[in-house]
């Protein structure tokens, strides 16, 4: 065979490497359960892997419950995810020599779901955080038991972030006094985090089923109901609505909240909710009329994931008595009657 240049013998290197190196898969690969909804992964490089000037690495790829897939140039893995259906995956080993990569076939494992009767876990689990004064939050969690569960299910809570996990210390319960609710009045969630993990498990117990547990995972700033806008200056200068207000109670700063502002004006019946994207506010309104005014923040998605929106801030009225009725609270728009917990 004649080689004409050098990429032929580059091409001849690699074929040649390809034909005598055998890649090998990791051996005594292991799944941990380490924490709540936590997996360690750990695996071994195979004795007999020959390297040859060759960088290994390993690939890793997540079946179940959420799939995934990465490389790695250790030997041990750590994943977050709810285990209450099992979870599985595959590890295999690559070898890199230059521009080539050859990897092994796949090397499995798989830890089974967790023990219990069918429909007896918690359904509708949903929760929520608050900071309650700067560098607190609280926790509350609501669920729904089981269409399969006993009359005498007994359920716990428990939550953990980062390495910390605690169990529920104030539950609320049903008619057959099953627990349905917990309250943290405070926690170790650290309120200036970004998108760390919340993840939340439930057990429970019964002298007639065994109950099959549940774990979900939340986003803390997904599910942070933020507090009501503080420090709200009002006024009506003839026919301009002067409107100020400072940011919740929060570690984010002003940039990060956006506000609803949903103003009535009392002699027409005329409501409108307006978004404002900063803390001040100018318009021009009837200077004949009497408005009632309301403001609500939530996080904006420059920072964060957005949370729920607080709760709407008391009235403020404004303007002139006369030709308007302002007997009882006006009501808050339809959709924003029902809150989240």
């Amino acid at each position: 065979i004649a080689l004409n240049n050098s990429l032929d013998w580059t091409w001849m290197d690699i074929s040649v490497f390809a034909f005598l190196v055998q890649v090998l898969p990791p051996v005594n690969f292991t799944l941990t359960v380490s924490a709540l909804a936590q997996v360690l992964l750990q695996w071994e490089p195979n004795p007999a892997q020959e390297q040859n000037n060759s960088t290994i690495r390993y690939g890793v790829k997540i079946l179940s419950p959420v799939p995934e897939e990465y490389d790695t140039e250790r030997t041990r893995s750590v994943r977050t995810a709810a285990l209450h259906n099992g979870f599985s995956a595959r590890v295999r080993t690559v070898l890199l020599h230059g521009d080539l990569q050859m990897s092994s076939p796949w090397l499995e494992g798989a830890l089974p779901p967790l023990p219990g009767a069918v429909e007896t876990s918690v359904t509708n689990l949903s929760c929520v955080t608050h900071v309650t004064i700067p560098g607190n939050v609280s926790l509350r969690c609501t669920w729904l038991p089981g269409q399969g569960a006993p009359e005498d299910t007994k359920y716990f809570l428990f939550y953990r972030y980062e390495t910390h996990t605690e169990e529920c210390p104030t539950y609320t319960r049903d008619k057959w006094s099953r627990n349905t609710e917990c309250s943290f009045p405070s926690t170790q969630i650290k309120p200036g985090e970004i998108d760390s993990l919340i993840v939340i498990h439930i057990n429970g117990s019964s002298k007639r089923a065994a109950i099959k547990p549940f774990q979900q995972l939340f986003n803390q700033n997904a599910i942070e109901k933020v507090n009501v806008p503080r420090n709200i200056s009002i006024s009506l200068e003839q026919n301009d609505l002067l409107a100020m207000w400072e940011k919740p109670i929060s570690p984010f700063h002003e940039e990060c909240f956006e506000y609803e502002f949903y103003l009535i004006n009392l002699k027409s019946g005329n409501k409108q909710i307006l978004k404002i994207s900063s803390n001040s506010f100018q318009l021009r309104l009837d200077g004949s009329s009497r408005y009632s005014i309301r403001i609500r923040a939530n996080h904006n998605h420059i920072c964060r994931a957005r949370g729920f929106w607080s709760d709407w801030s008391e009235i403020i009225y404004v303007g002139k008595n006369s030709h308007c009725s302002t007997a009882g609270e006006p009501m808050l728009p339809n959709q924003e009657r029902v809150q989240h917990p």
